[in-house]
């Protein structure tokens, strides 16, 4: 495990220390354009505030993209280290939200056009010298990859997304294939509550901004609670008339979430891009998959996957990495990539490493050429007595407890709350969602265990019901005996079909296999792949447990933990709910039955 680290860490060795320069401390001071109004081919007036330097324009272009209100409320996206350091910024409300007209469409076909019209708008400006990069977080992340995506963006020269998503459907939405409970509701409050608000120019522009809310209340009704009913209707959605079925099978993977999927045409991504990335955020599984999508030089891509929530992104940067490096803090280390690709500072970013990963329990920073880091998968043996070794078991079985409300006592709530609930005192002790569940756990380690990427668990299951839900949770367990949660997936066991089909770069409609075993299985989550289970009858279930870096200490134990539920996260279908209502589950190890966790070691 440490020769695999120190493989990892060789090719670093060699290179000198070059540190990443940003600009002097001085800044240069910018006014603000509010509230103007930027029309797409539609003739819907998108609403936003231009940010300009007082001196050094025409320069380059900083473009946001924001469904969270511009300014004067809710996140209020505008950086103003950007124009403070000879940036021009402008900052939009996406179609139907904040005081922009039109309808929301959440990175829909509609507004990715939009994004593309914003791009050339940004060019056409008297202050842009023609070059554009994009920024923003979460939902302005996720944009940056979709709008340079599309046919007619070459102006932009680079991005820096922060938390951004990969898959629509598994990364948050449908992970596992139930429903997302947990920020999905948040986060649609949130976008809708914003909306409603009276737009900003309401007082210069009545009659646009009366139009801009009479809109924003109308979508309701037509995007937000039709796509909301018919995700938590199941397969029961196909029983109700198709005219009134708005959304078909939102509840499955389909159109609606490949087209919101930046995986989904990852290869026509050609500017530089720098992810950011957390291991407890709620895109922590799709963040290094769009690292690794990335047909990109290795000067113009980086990923930096930190022990963040999706709220704390970049807490506790500056930091150090194991060679010495310093990891400046977000805005510095975004400010030096638009210098280096915008206006061509020679300032070390380009030599940055291609990735730096936290290591979860070392409490350390290790660069990386590869994601996941060098090492080799190996099978972790579910046994009697709550054992877990790398030797294979006897045949044994133990029955499940059913409790359709575990996991609330867990990080998981933490994390799948985007970091709100941080501070509870279940958040770093898992103890009371385990007892609720069964557990795997190894002896104290006499050396360190040290892990990167994704990890797949191997359930032998049976059910009394049709259908049932499984989440494996690995964990650290201190000497003290509190355990604390590193990373975690699910799965609807109806929904096991398997893809078997090899990934290369893209996890896309593929495993990632690795010895011959899914490491990153892929269920294609759809209405025609659902298969009821017979009960009584044992199945073999492939979990994708999401990707992370963490090192088990010496005198801690690994563990895996099976439960049948994980609230407030996510919460089954109605027809899912029907399926699995009082299910006794039984998970078989051993023998012929050997469920199994699969590790990168």
């Amino acid at each position: 495990m440490l020769a695999a680290l120190g493989a990892c860490l060789a090719p670093l060795a060699t290179m000198p220390l070059q540190p990443v320069t940003v600009q002097a401390a001085t800044t240069t001071t910018y006014h603000v354009q509010q509230d103007v109004r930027i029309a797409m081919d539609d003739g819907a007036l998108l609403d936003s505030d231009n940010y300009i330097p007082d001196s050094g324009c025409p320069c380059p272009v900083i473009l946001i993209q924001t469904p969270y209100r511009k300014s004067g409320g809710g996140v209020a996206e505008a950086n103003p280290y950007f124009p403070q350091h000879g940036y021009a910024e402008i900052v939009v409300d996406v179609r139907g939200t904040g005081s922009s007209e039109g309808y929301w469409d959440s990175f829909g076909p509609r507004e990715q056009k939009d994004g593309v019209l914003l791009v050339q708008y940004a060019v056409r400006q008297p202050f842009s010298n023609g070059k554009v990069g994009l920024a923003g977080v979460s939902y302005s992340a996720i944009n940056q990859l979709l709008t340079v995506e599309e046919a007619g963006t070459t102006a932009v020269k680079a991005i820096f997304p922060i938390v951004p998503m990969s898959d629509a459907y598994r990364d948050v939405t449908f992970a596992g294939g139930n429903t997302d409970s947990g920020f999905i509701p948040l986060w649609l409050g949130l976008v809708t509550g914003l909306s409603v608000l009276p737009a900003q120019d309401a007082a210069t522009l009545p009659a646009v901004a009366l139009n801009a809310e009479s809109q924003h209340l109308y979508d309701i009704t037509r995007f937000q609670a039709p796509v909301f009913v018919d995700s938590i209707s199941g397969r029961y959605e196909h029983q109700l008339p198709a005219q009134i079925q708005t959304y078909p099978d939102q509840a499955y993977d389909g159109p609606f979430s490949r087209v919101r999927s930046p995986i989904e045409h990852i290869g026509n991504v050609h500017v530089p891009t720098f992810i950011v990335g957390g291991e407890y955020d709620i895109f922590q599984r799709g963040e290094p998959i769009l690292y690794n999508g990335l047909g990109l030089p290795n000067a113009q891509k980086k990923l930096v996957y930190g022990p963040w929530y999706h709220i704390t992104a970049g807490n506790g940067l500056p930091a150090t990495d194991v060679t010495g490096r310093t990891i400046p803090a977000l805005d510095d280390l975004q400010l030096a990539w638009f210098d280096h690709w915008l206006k061509g500072a020679a300032n070390g970013v380009d030599a940055f490493p291609q990735v730096e990963a936290y290591q979860l329990g070392a409490g350390t920073w290790v660069p990386s050429s590869i994601w996941p880091l060098a090492g080799t998968y190996g099978a972790w043996y579910m046994g009697s007595g709550g054992s877990l070794s790398q030797t294979a078991a006897g045949a044994a079985s133990r029955v499940l407890p059913y409790n359709p409300a575990n996991g609330t006592c867990s990080r998981s709530t933490t994390q799948w709350t985007a970091g709100i609930a941080a501070g509870t005192p279940c958040e770093n002790d898992n103890r009371l969602t385990d007892a609720q569940g069964l557990s795997f756990t190894t002896a104290p380690r006499t050396t360190p265990l040290t892990f990167s990427g994704p990890i797949s668990a191997r359930l032998f299951v049976s059910s009394t019901r049709p259908d049932a839900t499984l989440i494996a949770t690995i964990e650290d367990v201190a000497p003290d005996g509190s355990s604390r949660s590193i990373t975690a997936g699910s799965l609807v066991a109806s929904l096991r079909t398997l893809t078997t089909r090899p990934c290369a770069n893209v996890v896309l409609y593929c495993s990632v296999i690795a010895g011959g075993v899914p490491v990153e299985p892929w269920h294609p989550y759809t209405y025609a792949s659902q298969q009821p289970l017979t009960p009584g009858k044992v199945y073999e279930l492939w979990i994708e447990v999401f990707p992370t870096f963490a090192r088990i200490a010496a005198g801690h134990s690994l563990r895996v933990t099976v439960t049948a539920s994980d609230v407030p996260h996510e919460s089954p279908s109605l027809s899912t709910s029907v399926d699995s209502a009082g299910a006794v589950l039984t998970l078989y190890f051993g023998g012929r039955t050997p469920s199994t966790v699969y590790v990168r070691s």
